[in-house]
């Protein structure tokens, strides 16, 4: 919305100033704000300029009242941090992951921020298993997840059993580490398209993050902005049907 990088060299003063206006004129809750940058990159001097940045961030955050900054785990691929390579199995490419998220996640602690890392089946936390062993391997206070069901399934071998099994195992594994969650769709091609429109079992998601203890902000995106209508209308409804007697 600014026009910045996500992780910026520099947040300049009327950024934040327009930024409070437009929360003031629509009432809208800054929740978080991505902080995304390449934590496995193969190329040490990519990963060390996205946390030597950091801190800028993190004043940002902090002068804005957002809680939480959300993560990439990262790729091997050196062009896109959210596209699949072979060496994100690696020793090295876990080492360097682990290494970049302790430290934005020492930077958050300091600014009294967390940090939540997003497991993603084409990064190097491919999985909810990944994720918590990596949580528990860092073992920062400051550091969570967040908690998306799309980019945890790969839609060409998506089922509606394994939907639902991984939906719900990685619920009940993330539970209290979930800080964030995102109400993204999923279609066999990752079409930009509405909660509703899609493959994903939305009462199944819902279920699942209330079973978890969640009662945090969930966050509609991945689509255009004339469907928000629809996507609140689908998560409305799944929020309903889990309360109902």
């Amino acid at each position: 919305m600014l026009g910045l990088d996500t992780v910026p060299e520099i947040v300049p003063p009327e950024a934040i100033r327009a930024t409070r206006n437009a929360v003031a004129r629509t009432g809208v809750e800054l929740a978080a704000i991505s902080g995304t940058f390449n934590a496995a990159h193969p190329d040490p001097a990519v990963r060390k300029a996205g946390v030597a940045r950091f801190p800028v961030l993190c004043d940002a955050a902090s002068a804005l009242g957002i809680p939480v900054i959300t993560l990439s785990s990262g790729s091997r691929d050196p062009e896109d941090m959210w596209r699949y390579h072979p060496d994100n199995s690696s020793d090295a490419a876990w080492s360097d992951s682990h290494d970049s998220l302790a430290a934005v996640a020492s930077i958050a602690s300091v600014h009294g921020l967390k940090v939540a890392v997003e497991p993603e089946h084409t990064n190097v936390l491919a999985n909810a298993a990944f994720a918590s062993q990596m949580l528990d391997e860092i073992g920062s206070p400051a550091l969570g997840v967040v908690f998306d069901a799309a980019n945890l399934l790969d839609p060409d071998q998506a089922t509606t059993d394994s939907m639902v099994s991984v939906i719900t195992s990685a619920a009940k594994l993330l539970g209290p580490n979930i800080l964030l969650g995102h109400a993204k769709e999923l279609t066999r091609g990752r079409l930009p398209v509405p909660a509703g429109d899609g493959i994903l079992p939305w009462d199944v998601i819902v279920q699942a993050l209330d079973g978890a203890g969640f009662t945090g902000t969930l966050v509609i995106h991945g689509l255009n902005e004339p469907d928000v209508a629809r996507a609140v209308q689908t998560l409305r409804a799944a929020l309903r049907s889990q309360h109902r007697p």
